[in-house]
């Protein structure tokens, strides 16, 4: 058995499938910001981010089981260092349940637009891979976008943010993400989607079961109601596990500098998600973010 990315590959994702999928994982991850905003008061963050973790590992463990015991093998020789990556994906995801605590939504947006850079500069850092000029402008078009819609048009709404702790937290969030993706890729040996997310799941569950044990030593009592339940319940299936594993699937196949490029639909989604479902207005300043976030994507994962 040689020690080979296609020793356990799931089937090639084309183009176009993977595109679809990172646009649709990015739009499932635009969710929890606001979920967690809804019950920031009834669960503290650390036992909120061990909870979703925790479910989707008591989910995913009896459908991955089959093939974690074919892959067994070379999962145990490479486990350390899968576990060490497995660990960048549930830090960045914590910590971006911790910054919604501390910070406003639109800055938690703001900061994660800034996730296509991070990424690059990283994979320039580590992988030496450089950006192409279109990749670049693609890059700048979609932040352009983002900035416009968080701050309705009015460059005086983006000179009054305030930056506070939980902007910082988001970023570190952003560096745990890209880390991940940008390491993933480099590695000799992957094992498979599913076999990866389990991975993923039972660090963020045994990382976080100590830190869980303090932060209810110390915390009040959470308010384990029906609707914080329902919340923490869609956290673990979707957010943290149908679109991370989807994410698995359309790493290997774009790479991260094109995978991260479809985080900047977020906002997109949430605006979109409001006027359909909230009855919000539709205005000029969404129409005019959301096609420069467009473009941006369409230049960054064209073909020269």
């Amino acid at each position: 058995m040689t020690d080979s990315n296609a020793t356990h590959s799931d089937r090639p994702l084309g183009h176009g499938t993977a595109y679809l999928l990172a646009a649709l994982s990015n739009i499932i991850w635009g969710t929890p910001p606001v979920v967690t905003r809804a019950i920031v008061g009834d669960v503290p963050p650390l036992t909120l981010s061990f909870l979703r973790w925790s479910l989707a590992l008591l989910v995913l463990s009896p459908l991955v089981w089959p093939r974690l015991r074919q892959q067994w093998p070379m999962v145990r020789r490479h486990f350390r260092s899968l576990f060490l990556l497995a660990t960048f994906m549930t830090a960045g995801s914590t910590l971006a349940v911790i910054a919604v605590y501390f910070t406003s939504a639109t800055n938690a947006v703001l900061v994660n637009a800034s996730q296509p850079a991070v990424t690059a500069v990283m994979a320039l850092l580590i992988a030496g891979t450089w950006l192409s000029r279109q990749q670049k402008f693609g890059i700048a078009f979609a932040f352009t976008g983002i900035v416009i819609m968080i701050c309705k048009g009015s460059l005086q709404t983006l000179l009054t943010l305030d930056i506070n702790i939980g902007d910082l937290i988001m970023l570190s969030a952003v560096c745990g993400w890209s880390l991940y993706s940008v390491q993933l890729g480099r590695r000799d040996y992957r094992p498979t989607a599913d076999v990866m997310m389990f991975i993923i799941a039972l660090s963020g569950a045994v990382l976080l079961l100590p830190l869980c044990l303090f932060e209810m030593s110390r915390a009040p009592t959470f308010n384990l109601s029906g609707g914080v339940v329902i919340s923490i319940c869609y956290l673990a299936l979707f957010p943290t596990l149908f679109a991370t594993y989807l994410w698995n699937h359309v790493l290997p196949a774009i790479g991260p500098n094109r995978a991260s490029i479809f985080g900047n639909l977020i906002p997109v989604s949430g605006a979109a998600l409001a006027v359909i479902f909230l009855n919000e207005k539709l205005h000029h300043y969404h129409i005019i973010g959301a096609a420069l976030v467009m473009l941006g994507i369409w230049l960054a994962i064209r073909r020269a």
